[in-house]
């Protein structure tokens, strides 16, 4: 996917909910394009507004109507419920342009354009800065929305829980069931590449009530063809989760 994806999205938190708050299932793309130029304050507007947002995993499309990935009625009553939307859909839509740009936001701590286009300009220096300004700003304003350079340590916590158990799921059916750590790693790759399985399990079990939920194990060679991992200094195949994560308090 080019870096010019992007460059159609909304930049504004009150733009997106104006937009994804009247968005309902089984619109066709006519009704969907119209709330977008009537937000934009425009007669009409061209296809890539609507395929942006779809690009970011906010809709489907299947024959010409939508199919929403959120709950546009909650949104319309809540609007803090944005953040929650855009966070999701950044989780499973990981692409180079988005992981790269999140990278450099951490990394430089702002949502500066110029500065994140700098960087970016270094490490792709056959496309212009001012090329990278427009293109990026909106994936910059995203993840300005979603806030992610004020997340505390708790919720930091409670986001590695969640992907780890939601991961775990993916490849089980029940609470309880072995799980390679290295099928994890694989799944978890596919929301960020900076998610690694022995890493979130050993700084969940930080907390010493997570030692109830979690249970790691060591296969020998002859019972498994999976690689070993490191944590908390011993080296383990396999992981179950005995019980729900997420209702475990933060000591």
């Amino acid at each position: 996917m080019a870096w010019s994806s992007y460059a159609h999205l909304p930049n504004r938190e009150e733009e997106y909910w104006e937009i994804l708050s009247k968005i309902n299932n089984g619109m066709s793309i006519c009704e969907v394009d119209t709330i977008i130029a009537k937000t934009k304050g425009k007669e009409k507007v061209t296809h890539h507004y609507r395929s942006n947002l779809a690009k970011i995993g906010l809709f489907d499309i299947h024959q010409g109507t939508i199919s929403l990935n959120y709950d546009s009625s909650r949104l319309a009553n809540e609007k803090s419920y944005l953040k929650e939307i855009l966070s999701g859909c950044l989780a499973r839509c990981k692409t180079k342009e988005i992981d790269t740009v999140e990278a450099v936001i951490r990394k430089e701590k702002t949502y500066n354009i110029s500065v994140i286009a700098e960087n970016l300009g270094n490490k792709f220096p056959e496309i212009e800065k001012s090329n990278f300004i427009r293109w990026i700003r909106p994936i910059t304003n995203m993840f300005r929305i979603m806030d992610i350079l004020t997340e505390n340590e708790s919720h930091l916590s409670n986001l590695s829980a969640k992907y780890l158990q939601e991961t775990y799921f993916k490849l089980s059916t029940q609470y309880g069931i072995a799980i390679a750590l290295e099928d994890l790693n694989i799944e978890l790759e596919k929301i960020s590449s900076s998610y690694k399985a022995a890493e979130l399990v050993e700084e969940l079990l930080c907390n010493k009530s997570m030692k109830f939920k979690i249970e790691l194990l060591m296969l020998p060679n002859w019972a498994t063809g999976h690689k070993a991992y490191m944590i908390n200094n011993e080296y383990y195949t396999h992981m179950k989760i005995k019980s729900n994560l997420l209702e475990v308090k933060s000591e």
